[in-house]
């Protein structure tokens, strides 16, 4: 292996390389709303420090960790802040530096690490977010720490950077906008708070309607109004209840339920028409908004009562109770 190391954005960046006995045993690489994600399966101790150092803004997550604990050092050699030990151990931690900062990770005696490395195009985001978001107060580095819902917020997107459907996008690049807000700490200048006018409500709803089983992108449901999609996304929420997301696999639901009572169609011929990847995703959707399991829904239905809304009515979630 060489010394040098190569940046997660395509750029060859000097410092210290992982040594051979660590290996990667699978990497992945997804680009979200404004930011590059890479995920990373690292196995194997490390006696040198890894250069993890940018041309933009970073954020490293440890998100798991089996044997010694896993530091990161802005100077090489320099002992990092107190590590907890024993059990303790497997603790998870993030890390920000801002661009061209220095960032070494230091495994001694790792055995396997999953990694998750967010790289933040601060220009891209400036335009998602609108000119009202100032992101400057929060570049600073932050060493090894804690945050709860960062950590929850960073999970959930390493698992959408996984999945390989349409709709793991829409739901990806809403999870790494609302990580962005989370760590910048953007600070809102004189805005309105409210929803969306009705009519704007109606035109995105009925595009996201019509565009079934494909899913629509955020900036483009938000250039729609004339709103930056971070703008737009609390918007619908204030109006709708529930993310565009959540709202648009409701609409994809309620399409399904309709094949469901209307044709005999099987299970695995209703997910694949209705845009979902196999008959397990559908299963997964299908229970997440209704509560329960197509085949259920479908063989209870006469005695639960269920009666479908119109698709182009906007009214959020069907009645979890009722379905």
């Amino acid at each position: 292996m060489t010394s040098q190391t190569t940046d997660r954005l395509g750029e060859p960046t000097p410092g210290f390389m992982a040594a051979a006995e660590i290996t990667v045993s699978h990497r992945q690489m997804r680009c979200m709303a404004g930011v590059r994600v890479e995920i990373a399966h690292l196995h194997g101790p490390c006696q040198h420090p890894e250069d993890l150092r940018s041309k933009r803004p970073r954020l490293t997550a440890i998100l798991e960790q089996v044997g010694g604990p896993v530091e990161m050092l802005v100077t090489p050699h320099c002992p990092a802040p107190s590590m907890p030990t024993s059990a303790e151990e497997t603790v998870r931690h993030l890390t920000f530096v801002p661009a061209g900062i220095p960032l070494w990770q230091v495994t001694r005696r790792s055995h396997y690490i999953r990694r998750l490395i967010i790289d933040f195009d601060l220009a891209e985001l400036a335009e998602r977010f609108g000119e009202a978001f100032e992101f400057t107060s929060r570049l600073a580095p932050r060493v090894m720490f804690q945050d709860d819902r960062l950590l929850v917020l960073v999970e959930l997107l390493a698992d959408a950077c996984l999945g390989t459907h349409p709709d793991d996008r829409l739901y990806g690049d809403s999870l790494a906008l609302a990580i962005s807000h989370n760590l910048f700490g953007v600070r809102r200048q004189e805005e309105k708070r409210g929803g969306l006018a009705p009519a704007q409500l109606r035109r995105v709803t009925v595009l996201m309607e019509q565009s079934l089983p494909k899913a629509v992108f955020l900036k483009d449901l938000a250039k729609m109004v004339g709103l930056s999609e971070a703008y737009f996304a609390r918007a619908f929420k204030t109006s709708m209840g529930v993310s565009p997301h959540r709202w648009y696999l409701a609409a994809k639901i309620r399409k399904a339920q309709r094949a469901l009572l209307e044709t005999s169609d099987t299970l695995a011929q209703v997910a694949l028409a209705n845009g979902f990847a196999d008959q397990s995703h559908f299963t997964r959707a299908f229970r997440t908004i209704t509560g329960y399991s197509p085949g259920a829904w479908r063989r209870n239905h006469p005695a639960l009562g269920f009666v479908l809304p119109p698709l182009n009515d906007a009214d959020g979630l069907p009645d979890r109770k009722n379905a």
